[in-house]
Formats: C-alpha cells, structure tokens, sequence
C-alpha cells in the first residue's frame, strides 16, 4: 500500500514537472512571449518629434494589437543616440527593451576610439529594419543658395563660416555634411543636436544657415515652402521628392542613407526574435502603414535580422575607411 502511494507521489510530481516545463525553454525562458499584461519598452535615443521617434511611434501602434500587449515608446536622446543604445545593451535580452537605431550611425560609435563606446555590432541582436530615408541638406527659402553649387562655391569663399545643424555628432546627417566637405574640397561648421526636431528648428529660427538631415525632416517645410532642398545623397532620386537631384549627379559623390530599424541587446532568444520580427513585417506590409510613412518622407523597406546584418556589415566596410579620413567636429 504503501509502494502504490509513493508511487501516485512520484507520478504527480513528474506530471507536474513535465506542465512547468511545457511553458520554459531549455535557457528557463516563457517561450510564452509577450506575457499578458507586461508591457514592452521601446526606447528611442533621439529627442521627440523627429523622423526617428515618428516611425517608432507608428510602429509600437501597429504593433500593440498583434503582440497583444502595450509597446511604451520613451526617448532616451543623448550622444548621437550613444546614450539611449548603451542603456539598451545593459539591459536584460528577453525582448521586453528594445530600441530603433540607425545604420551607420550606431557604426560610427564604436569605430571611433574617442567616443569609448561600450558596444559593437555584436552587442545588439537586429530585430528587423523597417525604413529608410536618405540624408539631403536643405536651407530656408530665403536663403542665398539656390542650388548645392551656391552653397559650395560659398563654402569655399568662407572656409568654416557656414553652418549646418544636424541630429548629432557623427550621426547620417552629420557624415553627410563631413563627406561633402570632403568630395567639394571645403569646410563646413557642424552645430550638433539630440535629434532631428531641434536641428530643423535652428534652421527655421535662422540659427544655421543650412539642415543636413534626412528627407523626412524637410518634407512638411518643404512642402510650406518654408525649405528649399539642395540636393539628397543618394543613388537614385528620393520618390518623396524625385524632383531633387542627388549630390552624385551633381558632381559630389557622396552617399548617406539611414537604414532604421528595431534592435535588442545580444542573447535574446531566437523564439523571442521571431515574434517581434513578425510582428514587425505586419505592420510594414500594410498598405495604410506605407502611407503614412510615405506622407512623412520615409520609405517603407522591411528586412528580416539576417537581412538587416548584411546591410549593417555592408555600411561597415564602407564607413571604415571614410572614417580614417575625415574629423568631425
């Protein structure tokens, strides 16, 4: 009688041994992700109100409903975005803080040696890239220089005396500014930011005399009539405004395109990942999704963490040697 009972014991307890694990994976992890009820953070490390901070909030709303549980958008801005990505590294990887970040921005951070950044590629685990939205540089309608020319032949005239605000040191906008200098010959003052909103608002107030930033940032202004845009540094025409010539048509080669998306820190697991992924694409292949995108200047351009490496391993090996050249400011 005796035997039989420690037996139903051992039974039991190998039953319910065998339910606890049901829901954990091999590391102890829920495989059970997002869990009910708790929320997922996702930090944006530039100031509000800007094209980064835009797309993330439209995404985080797209995909709330597919998660099933509240994506709460904070902005961490700092540093070019060093700030908020350092504090995403130090978080735990079970894809509950999670950030956007910009490639090649985040390159420059840690191929520079100065900046003592404490991650590299390797730190972050790509989730999926969900825009992209190439760098252009425009000026007040007002202004004297109505075509890039115009503003490198002043350049030129006036080393160092025309100003340019950007989202942050070393950042897309930033670099574009530093390669055309580079390309023409001549030299430009950068005047640093937390992101892209204060830097558009220093050229409205007339604080710079010209916005490097991406086409997002010039779109609303240009579309007033309150912004002329000079040029974008791109391939190919930008389709938000394919009326504008690339710096590469005109003579600059120059190429700067951030390639924005969705990271978490290194180890969150591959069950996690794919969820977020997913969910990710949802939302990019609606159509709604792409328009309004579109209506800010920002071009849908989904690719799934494998994808999202190669482009981010591709700006590496072309950052490396530029960096070698040029000295920001």
């Amino acid at each position: 009688m005796l035997l039989l009972y420690v037996r139903r014991i051992v039974a039991a307890l190998v039953f319910a041994l065998m339910l606890s694990l049901a829901g954990v994976g091999g590391d102890g992890r829920a495989q059970s992700y997002p869990r009910p009820g708790r929320p997922i953070t996702l930090m944006v490390p530039y100031a509000p109100g800007g094209g980064t901070d835009t797309g993330a909030r439209l995404m985080a709303a797209g995909m709330e409903p597919i998660l099933k549980t509240s994506v709460q958008v904070v902005n961490r801005p700092g540093a070019g975005s060093e700030v908020g990505l350092t504090q995403l590294v130090r978080a735990r990887p079970d894809g509950y803080t999670l950030s956007y970040l910009v490639v090649p921005t985040v390159v420059t951070h840690y191929l520079d040696p100065a900046r003592q950044a404490i991650y590299t590629r390797t730190s972050f685990q790509p989730i999926g890239r969900h825009y992209v939205s190439p760098a252009m540089l425009a000026v007040r309608s007002d202004s004297p220089y109505r075509t890039l020319k115009d503003l490198v032949d002043a350049a030129r005239a006036r080393p160092g005396a025309i100003t340019v605000s950007d989202s942050g040191l070393m950042g897309v906008p930033n670099f574009l500014t530093l390669m055309l200098g580079q390309a023409a010959g001549v030299q430009f003052t950068p005047v640093h930011f937390d992101g892209g909103a204060p830097s558009i608002t220093a050229l409205l107030g007339s604080h710079v005399e010209v916005l490097a930033g991406g086409t997002n940032d010039a779109s609303a202004h240009k579309r007033s009539g309150e912004f002329r845009v000079l040029g974008v540094s791109d391939e190919q025409p930008d389709p938000t405004m394919p009326e504008i010539p690339t710096m590469r048509s005109l003579g600059y080669d120059v190429i700067a395109v951030s390639n924005t998306g969705m990271v978490a820190p290194a180890g969150t697991p591959p069950e996690v990942v794919e969820v977020l992924t997913n969910a990710m694409k949802t939302v990019i292949d609606r159509p709604e999704h792409q328009e309004k995108l579109r209506s800010i200047a920002l071009i849908a351009a989904y690719l799934d963490p494998a994808g999202y490496t190669k482009v981010w391993i591709d700006n590496e090996n072309r950052v490396t040697p530029i960096l070698a050249t040029l000295r920001p400011h």
